[in-house]
């Protein structure tokens, strides 16, 4: 850590990775690190007595191609991918058992990307009252006026993450609420098996975290899933009226509240 003053560099903290440094992400007075070969860091910076303490790591050793973070209100994830093309997500949760004390990243989630990414890029989830509207400033403005709690729920204070592929693709991770995220993994679990797949291959199966050979294999039990495939929940949308209906039932929701949660998912991951 350098500090500038005097017209000049002088260096006030360090802190000494394992391997090598790829990502630093800098936020408030927290960092966060990925290693070439250790996973994530997580550190914070104490102007008191100009010092870099870690606060929590990843204990195992996964070579990380990117890093980035998300948040829903006061909650902090970070993500990671790595060289099988999965993605993790932690969150620094001291009071856990899992934590082990407190010094450990606790995993909440993982999910088979399937492609190649080396960078994550934070932006802010825009709501569908917006994302529709000519002038965002003016819209804000008279939501606040007519709804004067509009824009401090955690639903409208989030951070997503989108990132491009080695394969030319692009691609976004949303944080969504817990109803929301429940009622829409009931129906990615009807739509897996009640459509038709391409080549008749699984796509739950291939959504499974996939570890590498020295850390395992892929031990079913040490897997979290808990990532909705945007892919598969929004072909919902292209089905007949009857079909939706049917599904909606199935998971005791109904259509127009399963479009709405999905128009949501498809504004909070626009970036442009």
């Amino acid at each position: 850590m350098e500090q500038w003053g005097n017209a000049k560099l002088t260096q006030v903290g360090f802190f000494r990775a394992t391997m090598q440094v790829l990502h630093i992400i800098p936020f408030k007075s927290f960092l966060l690190l990925s290693d070439a070969y250790d996973s994530l860091y997580f550190l914070i910076w104490r102007e008191s007595d100009k010092s870099l303490t870690l606060l929590a790591k990843d204990y195992d050793p996964i070579p990380v191609y990117a890093a980035g973070v998300m948040s829903r209100g006061p909650a902090m994830t970070f993500l990671c991918h790595d060289d099988r093309q999965n993605l993790q997500f932690f969150q620094y949760a001291p009071g856990e058992a899992a934590a082990r004390g407190g010094n450990r990243l606790v995993c909440r989630a993982d999910y088979h990307l399937g492609t190649q990414t080396t960078s994550f890029a934070s932006h802010f989830c825009r709501s569908s009252l917006m994302i529709h509207s000519a002038t965002p400033t003016s819209t804000l403005a008279a939501l606040k006026q007519q709804d004067s709690y509009f824009g401090r729920s955690e639903e409208d204070q989030r951070l997503g993450a989108y990132f491009g592929t080695a394969d030319g693709g692009m691609g976004a991770v949303v944080p969504l609420s817990e109803p929301v995220y429940w009622r829409l993994t009931a129906l990615q679990s009807i739509v897996a098996n009640a459509l038709e797949s391409d080549c008749a291959l699984a796509p739950r199966a291939w959504r499974l975290y996939r570890r590498s050979t020295r850390r395992g294999g892929c031990r079913s039990n040490d897997r979290k899933k808990g990532v909705i495939d945007g892919d598969l929940v929004l072909q919902y949308a292209d089905l007949s009226i009857s079909k939706q209906e049917d599904i909606a039932s199935a998971i005791g929701s109904t259509v127009d509240l399963i479009l709405d949660n999905l128009l949501e998912l498809q504004c909070g991951s626009l970036v442009l």
